[in-house]
C-alpha cells in the first residue's frame, strides 16, 4: 500500500505524477528568442559604434510597428540568419527605400556573380552556416532555459501555504483519512480567508523560500561561456560590472567591449553596410582615454625627427594609435601664404 493512501482512495494512483508548474513557454521558442536577441543587442552596439552610415539607409536598419510584409529591419533580419544559420540575399531598392529578401531569380543571378567575381550589382550574399558558435550559444540557452524552469517552479510553490500536522499519518486511521482531510481544507479554507484558526502547539504552517544557488550559479557560468564564445566580458551578458575601483571606474570592461565589438563589424556590420548602400564605413572608437593617448602620441611624433623615425613608421603608429587602417595617409599640409611686406621707405599718406 502506498504511504499516501490514507488521504486517498486505493485506486489512486501515484506511481507518477504531473509536472507542477511547466514553464509556460516553448523550449525552441524560448531558445530562438533568447538567441535572437543576444545576436540583435551585439550588432546594434556595432552600428552605434558604425560611421559613415547614409542618413537615409538609417530607418532600414530598424524593426517598424506598421502592418506591412517588412517589419524585420535588416538589424532583425540578419540576426534570424545568425541564429538558423543560414545563407542570405538581399537587394537595396532605394527608390522604395527598402531592403528585401531577393527573389529566385535575384538569388540565382547574385550566386553566378560572387562565383564569378566575387561581388553583384544585383544585391549582397551573406552566409552563416559555418557559424557554428551559434550551436554553442544556444546549448547555453538550453541550460538556462533549465534553469528558469526550475526559478519559475520554486517562485509558484513559495506561494502555496504548507500545513504541517504533528504526527498525522500516525494519529489518523485509513477509516478516518476523509474527516482529517476535511478537516485540513477547513483550516486552509480559513487560512485563505484570513480568520482565526485552531491548532495544536506542534502544527506548523510556513511557505517555501525559493533557493537561488544554484540558479545563480547556473545563470553565473551561462554568462561566462557566452563571454567565451561570443568575445565579449561576461558583464555585457549579465548586467553586472567586472570589479572596479576608485581608479578604475568601468574602464576595463568599455575596452573589452570594444574589443570585442570589432571583429563583428569587419566580419559582418563593414561588409553587409558597404556592399548594400555602396558607401565606405568605419568603426567610431568610444574609449576617450585611448583618444588622449593618441594625440598625445600624435604630438609627440611631430617633434620627433625623421633621423630617428621615418615619416613611413610615424604613419604606422598613429594609424595604429588611432584605429585606423595601416595604409591610411594624411592630408597634405596646407600652404601657408605670407602676409605682403609693406614697401620700405614710403612717405606717409597726406591727409
Amino acid at each position: 500500500m502506498s504511504w499516501l493512501s490514507f488521504l486517498s482512495s486505493s485506486s489512486d494512483s501515484v506511481d507518477s505524477l504531473r509536472d507542477i508548474f511547466p514553464i509556460p513557454i516553448l523550449q525552441q521558442d524560448f531558445v530562438t528568442i533568447d538567441v535572437q536577441n543576444i545576436y540583435t543587442r551585439i550588432l546594434t552596439d556595432v552600428l552605434e559604434r558604425t560611421q559613415g552610415i547614409p542618413e537615409e539607409a538609417k530607418p532600414l536598419l530598424w524593426d517598424n510597428c506598421l502592418a506591412s510584409e517588412k517589419q524585420d529591419g535588416l538589424l532583425t533580419t540578419v540576426a534570424k540568419a545568425m541564429v538558423a544559420k543560414k545563407d542570405l540575399f538581399l537587394v537595396y531598392k532605394p527608390a522604395l527605400k527598402i531592403v528585401r529578401a531577393a527573389t529566385a531569380d535575384e538569388e540565382t543571378q547574385i550566386k553566378a556573380d560572387y562565383k564569378a567575381r566575387g561581388e553583384s550589382k544585383v544585391g549582397v550574399y551573406v552566409s552563416f552556416k559555418s557559424y557554428l558558435k551559434s550551436d554553442m550559444v544556444k546549448f547555453y540557452s538550453m541550460l538556462e532555459y533549465c534553469a528558469v524552469g526550475g526559478l519559475w517552479k520554486q517562485a509558484n510553490l513559495s506561494k502555496a501555504i504548507l500545513l504541517k500536522i504533528s504526527d498525522l499519518r500516525a494519529s489518523v486511521s485509513l477509516a478516518d483519512s476523509a474527516k482529517a482531510s476535511e478537516q485540513g481544507k477547513k483550516l486552509a479554507d480559513g487560512l485563505a480567508d484570513g480568520k482565526d484558526v485552531v491548532m495544536d502547539a506542534k502544527d506548523i504552517i510556513e511557505s517555501l523560500s525559493p533557493d537561488l544557488t544554484a540558479t545563480n550559479s547556473t545563470l553565473e557560468l551561462i554568462s561566462k561561456k557566452h563571454s567565451f564564445y561570443l568575445g565579449l566580458p561576461a558583464s555585457y551578458f549579465s548586467g553586472e560590472g567586472q570589479g572596479s575601483s576608485m581608479s578604475d571606474t568601468g574602464k576595463a570592461d568599455s575596452k573589452a567591449v570594444e574589443r570585442g565589438l570589432k571583429p563583428y563589424y569587419f566580419s559582418i556590420a563593414k561588409p553587409l553596410i558597404e556592399g548594400i548602400f555602396g558607401v565606405k564605413t568605419t568603426f567610431k572608437s568610444e574609449d576617450a582615454e585611448g583618444l588622449t593617448a593618441a594625440l598625445s602620441a600624435l604630438e609627440i611624433m611631430d617633434r620627433t625627427s625623421n633621423e630617428f623615425l621615418s615619416m613611413d613608421n610615424k604613419t604606422l603608429v598613429i594609424n595604429k594609435a588611432f584605429g585606423l587602417d595601416e595604409s591610411a595617409k594624411g592630408d597634405e599640409p596646407e600652404e601657408v601664404v605670407p602676409p605682403p611686406i609693406p614697401p620700405v621707405n614710403q612717405p606717409p599718406p597726406q591727409a
